[in-house]
């Protein structure tokens, strides 16, 4: 692969000359969209005339969205003086950045066609690293904290996306990982025809996302550089790696911490410029954050 900048264009001649990306492209026409209410949701934020009455009345149609989005308003986390009782309450005090973070989180959730262990630590995972990506992105001023959010949320969809389309052989592939039998990448090619990067990054196409959210799911794994796929795409991609390393070393989303994970003195990490007072303060106070918020999306 080669090219300068991911565009919905490349990304399709990339699919026409990559077998495993077209594999995944044809394979993600059978997955269903976000549901309703997150698309009219993006469709009402759209609008330039959006009042907090309008916004509120498309997430008041899914009352578990609408109660996520309350629970969440209402956390320690955003330490306000006064109960927010309203959507409308909620969307002028978080502002619509956030209403539109938490929305989409709910949208992540509801993806999932079941929701046991491996679904609620995929949940765990997803908000984890959008938590970290969007608090790496404020201390670096490098990107929009909620683009950071977003790249966070959406790296590993391709993951739910695996396990919807066939849940049996994704749970053999999350054992087989457990049980360290190689590493991921190669184990995903044992089970599926492309990697989890591969078919979220087509998922995301798909949906006509924002190239540098596509970039940054595909390449999340990587150390990618500006004259692959752009300066914009090739920093979220470095928040969004890095954002990952800090939840395996915590936890989320796995089933024990690999706590002897150096996070430190990842290529990413000096990328970013960001020093280890940066990182401890990042490890020492998204614990709290991500467990209030996966608190109020699975409770």
């Amino acid at each position: 692969m080669s090219a300068t900048q991911l565009t919905p264009e490349t990304f399709t001649e990339w699919a026409d000359s990559d077998p495993e990306l077209a594999c995944a492209l044809a394979a993600v026409q059978d997955l269903p969209a976000m549901t309703d209410i997150v698309n009219d949701f993006l469709l009402t934020i759209e609008d330039p005339d959006w009042s907090a009455k309008s916004v509120a009345q498309v997430i008041s149609r899914d009352p578990v969205v609408a109660a996520s989005v309350l629970k969440v308003a209402n956390s320690s986390y955003y330490s306000f003086q006064r109960q927010i009782n309203n959507l409308e309450g909620a969307i002028a005090v978080l502002g619509l950045a956030t209403i539109k973070s938490l929305v989409l989180t709910a949208g992540v959730k509801n993806m999932n066609k079941r929701f046991g262990l491996i679904e609620k630590l995929l949940l765990e995972d997803a908000i984890g690293c959008a938590l970290c990506a969007r608090e790496i992105a404020r201390k670096t001023r490098c990107c929009d904290p909620e683009e950071a959010f977003l790249g966070g949320l959406l790296r590993h969809i391709g993951k739910i996306a695996m396990n919807n389309l066939d849940s049996e052989k994704y749970s053999e592939l999350v054992q087989a990982v457990y049980n360290g039998e190689d590493n991921l990448t190669t184990l995903e090619r044992k089970f599926f025809p492309y990697s989890h990067a591969a078919i979220g990054a087509a998922m995301l196409h798909h949906w006509h996302l924002a190239p540098q959210l596509v970039a940054s799911t595909l390449f999340h794994n990587d150390a990618v550089s500006p004259e692959k796929i752009g300066e914009q795409a090739s920093v979220l991609a470095s928040l969004v790696h890095l954002g990952g390393l800090v939840c395996l070393r915590l936890g989320f989303g796995q089933r024990t911490p690999q706590e002897e994970l150096d996070v430190y003195h990842d290529p990413a990490t000096e990328r970013l410029a960001l020093t280890e007072e940066d990182i401890d303060d990042i490890l020492h106070d998204i614990p709290e954050a991500v467990t209030q918020t996966c608190a109020s999306f699975m409770g």
